[in-house]
């Protein structure tokens, strides 16, 4: 991984803000830092963090999608989870469950309707 790589991915782990188009409205979330929880079982991780309503409507649904990577670097599956109602000003903690040996995970995407 080059430098250019790895500093693209350490400002995506400090947080994120995404604009989605739904019903006219403009729902605004913040994803906010998230890291790899490893469990004491093998193979029983997740993803965990926080995600924000910043706007000033309600968010009916909100995803956030992860690619999973192992310690050398290969991607080893994907993880995501999902948050519905999420009123203005409030935050969601988000756990997506993460099969197998992942050491980092990275956002793919965040969908708010």
């Amino acid at each position: 991984m080059n430098l250019r790589s790895a500093a693209a991915l350490f400002l995506l782990g400090l947080g994120l803000s995404v604009t989605a188009q739904a019903n006219g409205a403009k729902p605004t979330v913040h994803v906010g830092s998230y890291r790899v929880e490893r469990d004491v079982t093998p193979g029983r991780n997740k993803v965990v963090g926080t995600l924000t309503n910043t706007g000033r409507a309600p968010v009916h649904s909100a995803k956030v999608s992860f690619r999973l990577y192992d310690a050398k670097g290969r991607v080893v599956g994907r993880a995501s989870d999902e948050v519905h109602d999420l009123r203005p000003g409030h935050t969601w903690k988000f756990h997506a469950h993460a099969r197998g040996n992942v050491s980092r995970a990275r956002l793919l995407h965040v969908e708010a309707k």
